[in-house]
């Protein structure tokens, strides 16, 4: 007989979940636009890609990149907002730590090791409020301004 109860409070959890889930803007395929871009860090690439989906203390982000010389990268971020740096797994290895401010903005902090010296840098990302933009700003004093359009 405990079963019932139990399965009654398993489907309440995964349709929460799902609901929860429709109102994260940051989930989703966002694809990124050079034209309403600003790059002043590297070349921009010919084409990046990230595809955001749930996971348990947040969400995982897999970005593609094509790179302007033709090379590809994949990359996968975890966004923990536990305030601990998580390491990236691919192409572009460095920590990540994210702390969310509120429903449409986060701030992240990357650490990289470059050649023996410990380098920060921090971005602040942030989805317009019709969902339909993504917007990643340096806050590392350089003008650099990344932006996508949800798929």
């Amino acid at each position: 007989m405990l079963w019932r109860p139990f399965s009654v409070l398993v489907a309440i959890v995964a349709f929460c979940a799902g609901l929860m889930a429709q109102n994260e803007p940051f989930l989703g395929i966002w694809e990124f636009n050079l034209a309403k871009s600003n790059i002043t860090r590297g070349v921009p690439p010919k084409s990046q890609t990230f595809v955001m989906v749930p996971a348990p203390g947040g969400f995982k982000s897999v970005r593609a990149t094509i790179r302007g010389d033709g090379t590809t990268n994949v990359e996968i971020h975890h966004y923990n907002f536990d305030g601990n740096f998580h390491q990236t797994e691919g192409g572009d290895p460095r920590e990540l730590s994210f702390k969310r401010l509120d429903q449409y903005t986060i701030e992240e902090t990357a650490r990289r090791n470059r050649n023996g010296q410990i380098a920060i840098s921090k971005r602040r990302i942030e989805v317009s409020k019709d969902g339909k933009t993504k917007t990643i700003r340096s806050l590392s004093g350089d003008n650099d301004v990344r932006v996508y359009d949800k798929k």
